[in-house]
């Protein structure tokens, strides 16, 4: 079989957007939507946590990650390890 007839799958990540109290919302904020928007223009799929799951859907705390954590365990069949 040549690699030519071979279907692509298409990739999809599995994003998780950090933040930490010294730093200014504002930046991790603007990053989830620059990574978000790329994705989207590169026509990628992805799994991150929506705004409403988090403050902004960003990552902070331990209950935060443990949030992300349960997401990505529900999305494992579509997230792929490269």
């Amino acid at each position: 079989m040549s690699f030519l007839n071979k279907e692509i799958e298409r990739a999809t990540f599995g994003i998780i957007v950090g933040n930490r109290d010294v730093f200014p919302d504002h930046l991790a904020t603007e990053g989830r939507t620059a990574i978000t928007d790329v994705l989207k223009e590169l026509n990628y799929d992805y799994v991150i946590l929506n705004k409403e799951d988090t403050r902004d859907g960003v990552v902070e705390t331990y209950n935060d990650a443990k949030k992300c954590a349960e997401l990505f365990k529900k999305n494992r069949d579509k997230i792929k390890e490269i």
